[in-house]
């Protein structure tokens, strides 16, 4: 997919962040090649299991002001630590969860799946890669089993479609499953994007009414950079060789500084004489 989305959260863009920390991501044997409800139901990567529960038992708390939180999140933290911290809505902890598991198989899709067309296009004229697909069913099947999801959509899938989550107390999500999937086979650096907004409404609504916006960064290493509405800042977590999530980074406003492209499209905009 060629076309640029933008997350926004409290209007502020949110920016492509490459951590400073940590090592060069290796593929650890730990990650999963296939994300199922087995995985979910076993995984502990987070410290407390994604476990898929009767939705009866599943209660909404409804998020306080959280300003304060954010002075008691750390650098080293895990992304549940993180959450727990920075927010008291339990619903958001666990969508923002199953989207980071969903994130995690991703990395190691986009390492080892075939980067070939198939013979769909979507609804935008994009022709359709089966990486693309791979992360499209990921991501649904994330946000089925965090069971606080009532809509989502995608670029590759734009009609809404019913998760099964309450209206009230839950969230509709609209995502890019891999953003610039057509140069994966390039190695350039790719992404999934996505929006959380909260209720049953995905039309009519601007970035401003996000409760949380986030990307999943797939290049030398992995990393997923979360924005969450009234609380400062972008927050980066590096993916792990043991697969766990460590908060990285943290950015509270954008600098200066060069545009950068791949392929010299650069020189599109320094150099007036480039055709």
């Amino acid at each position: 997919m060629e076309t640029s989305v933008t997350c926004y959260a409290r209007g502020i863009v949110l920016p492509g962040v490459s951590s400073k920390h940590s090592s060069a991501l290796v593929s650890p044997p730990s990650i999963s090649p296939s994300f199922s409800s087995k995985s979910l139901k076993t995984s502990s990567l987070f410290g407390e299991s994604l476990r898929v529960v009767p939705r009866s038992s599943l209660k909404v708390s409804k998020a306080k002001n959280t300003t304060s939180l954010v002075t008691k999140c750390e650098i080293g933290e895990s992304l549940e630590e993180f959450l727990t911290k920075a927010t008291s809505d339990k619903a958001l902890i666990r969508l923002m969860m199953c989207m980071g598991e969903a994130l995690r198989t991703i990395a190691f899709k986009v390492r080892t799946a075939s980067c070939g067309g198939t013979a769909c296009v979507n609804s935008f004229g994009d022709e359709q890669l089966a990486v693309d697909l791979l992360a499209n069913k990921l991501l649904f099947e994330a946000l089925t089993y965090s069971h606080f999801c009532k809509y989502a959509c995608s670029e590759e899938i734009p009609e809404l479609q019913d998760m099964g989550g309450p209206a009230e107390g839950g969230f509709s999500v609209a995502f890019d499953p891999l953003d610039g999937s057509s140069i994966v086979d390039t190695n350039f650096t790719v992404g999934t994007i996505f929006g959380v907004w909260p209720g049953d409404k995905l039309t009519g609504v601007t970035g401003r009414d996000q409760v949380a916006a986030a990307m999943g960064i797939f290049g030398p290493r992995t990393t997923y950079v979360l924005a969450l509405k009234d609380i400062p800042g972008t927050h980066e977590f590096l993916l792990l060789d043991e697969g766990k999530w460590q908060h990285v980074k943290d950015t509270y406003e954008i600098g200066e500084g060069k545009m950068f492209s791949p392929g010299n499209l650069r020189a599109t905009f320094d150099n007036p004489e480039y055709d």
